[in-house]
């Protein structure tokens, strides 16, 4: 373990990649969260989903559903998109929330429909580079390898998830209908599923990969307002209204009020995000203070019930002390 290991961030990819574009093309006044979702992506109100708004996407509050394996049938974004439009929604829109790839697949295309690049691209032009982050990326080059934590072995998680009707999410479809299982130990290439196999490794739920440096980077400056160094990326206004309380006590992207991996201090301000592979960011503007905890938990190997152990108490427990150590 050095200080510029990479790791796969998984789910940590919706808020320090897709929320951050989001929250500069709001700032820019070029998105508004009541927007709809079809003002970009037209074909995507089929089946109800019409009034489905950039916020309903943000608190997992749209209706769509969590997960499906969409590489069963989709082998490029475009064919991830056709799906998507298609999709009926699973409970009528914001009246809870559930929280769903989906909806950050949905965010990604929608970026890319705004600024007419693709998502990496436009990541790195606009936030990551301006940054001068050097370590944070999709698709790492194979070059890179020697930099990069190893994540798991395959991915016998998400067989599972399809072979066992009693683990996760039921799906009808047998898992070896899909030829494209890896049967190896993935290093530089995203565990996830949906984003290696279907939208080759980017996507706005899960791909990217970081360093805690530069997810430190990233904290700092929404830590001081949108601003690191010279480089303004958004205003202090769009960090407050993104990381306040909305739909169901959670903010635009980011999670509030999240003990299991927050510990027990945090204050009202705090916000952060967690991600399956053994990743957890915080961030709390009342102490100047982030804590970001990276493991590549999975390479350790499923338990025998066929899950992975959970990070979220090793986290709690390195909160706690980082809050009991400043309050003295």
């Amino acid at each position: 373990m050095k200080k510029n290991t990479l790791f796969d961030l998984a789910s940590i990819t919706k808020v320090m990649g897709t929320t951050q574009g989001i929250m500069k093309l709001v700032n820019e006044k070029k998105l508004k969260l009541s927007d709809p979702v079809v003002k970009y992506i037209p074909d995507f109100g089929q089946n109800g989903k019409e009034h489905v708004t950039t916020a309903d996407l943000l608190t997992h509050t749209s209706g769509l559903t969590p997960w499906k394996p969409t590489y069963l049938y989709a082998r490029n974004p475009k064919q991830v998109l056709e799906i998507i439009n298609n999709l009926p929604l699973e409970y009528p829109t914001g009246t809870k929330r559930v929280y769903s790839d989906f909806s950050f697949m949905t965010l990604g295309f929608v970026i890319e429909k705004i600024t007419h690049r693709p998502l990496d691209v436009y990541l790195e032009k606009q936030i990551y580079q301006p940054l001068k982050l050097k370590n944070t990326m999709f698709t790492p080059d194979a070059s890179l390898g020697h930099k990069i934590a190893a994540t798991s072995w395959g991915n016998p998680y998400e067989y599972k998830m399809i072979d066992d009707p009693d683990f996760g999410y039921y799906v009808e479809e047998d898992p070896n209908m899909f030829p494209g299982w890896r049967h190896y130990t993935l290093v530089g290439e995203v565990n996830d599923g949906n984003s290696f196999y279907a939208n080759g490794g980017v996507a706005g739920h899960a791909g990217l990969f970081s360093t805690a440096r530069d997810l430190a980077v990233i904290g700092q400056m929404m830590l001081n307002g949108g601003s690191y160094g010279k480089e303004k990326v958004y205003g202090a206004k769009t960090i407050q209204n993104f990381t306040s309380e909305h739909a169901f006590g959670q903010g635009y992207g980011w999670e509030k009020a999240k003990n299991w991996y927050m510990g027990d201090y945090y204050s009202s301000k705090a916000f952060g995000h967690t991600g399956f592979t053994g990743t957890q960011v915080i961030f709390d503007p009342a102490y100047n203070l982030q804590i970001i905890v990276l493991t590549n938990k999975q390479n350790n190997g499923p338990l025998p019930s066929g899950s992975y152990p959970s990070t979220g108490p090793l986290s709690k427990e390195i909160a706690n002390l980082v809050y009991t150590s400043i309050k003295k």
